[in-house]
């Protein structure tokens, strides 16, 4: 979960742009960044916090330095303190996607089903086309045993790797999706008309 979590986050900053600071603030940003990246990916929370400490130091509304600093204490089980960074996140930019998603990670390992169901709600508002939402809010509808709005956000998420073309996906929500339809009930039989 761990390196998956991470892998996650990266897909999506991928595509974010630096704040505007000064110019060899920028460097530096970049810099720290770029390491901090690599640093979570082999593993080194406890250094990419470290870097991410300083990117904040030098650009304080940094949003994409907010997530990955959550997502590293979120790998490091420090959910109270990646829970104020997603939303110190999400008060830099209320339309950072990520941060209401992890947000919603950190509020399912806390139990808090309502609070982590709103993220994701905000999040798919936000990108209705990202199938991973949809799945995440399908698993967190099946926590909730409410297994009909677990099967739409399940079918929902396979539709959308269809179309990405993600084979892959596509097994996963139906396994999901086939596993749901065993446990539910099956509705009465219709009694004859007379």
């Amino acid at each position: 979960m761990k390196r998956w979590l991470w892998a996650v986050v990266l897909g999506v900053w991928a595509g974010w742009v630096v704040p505007p600071v000064g110019l060899a603030q920028t460097t530096n940003v970049e810099t720290l960044l770029k390491r901090a990246v690599e640093r979570g990916q082999k593993g080194d929370f406890e250094a990419a916090i470290l870097d991410l400490n300083q990117v904040l130091k030098l650009a304080p509304n940094h949003t994409t330095a907010f997530i990955l600093r959550g997502v590293a204490y979120t790998n490091l089980g420090n959910a109270k303190q990646a829970l104020e960074d997603f939303t110190k996140a999400i008060q830099t930019d209320p339309k950072a996607v990520a941060a209401y998603a992890y947000r919603g990670v950190v509020r399912r390992q806390l139990l808090d089903l309502p609070g982590a169901l709103a993220d994701l709600n905000e999040a798919i508002k936000l990108d209705s086309k990202a199938p991973d939402l949809y799945a995440f809010r399908g698993a967190l509808h099946s926590d909730n045993n409410d297994v009909v709005q677990a099967l739409r956000d399940f079918r929902q998420a396979a539709q959308l790797y269809k179309e990405r073309g993600d084979a892959e996906g596509v097994k996963e929500m139906q396994e999901f999706i086939q596993a749901l339809e065993k446990q539910s009930p099956s509705p009465p039989p219709s009694k004859p008309s007379k």
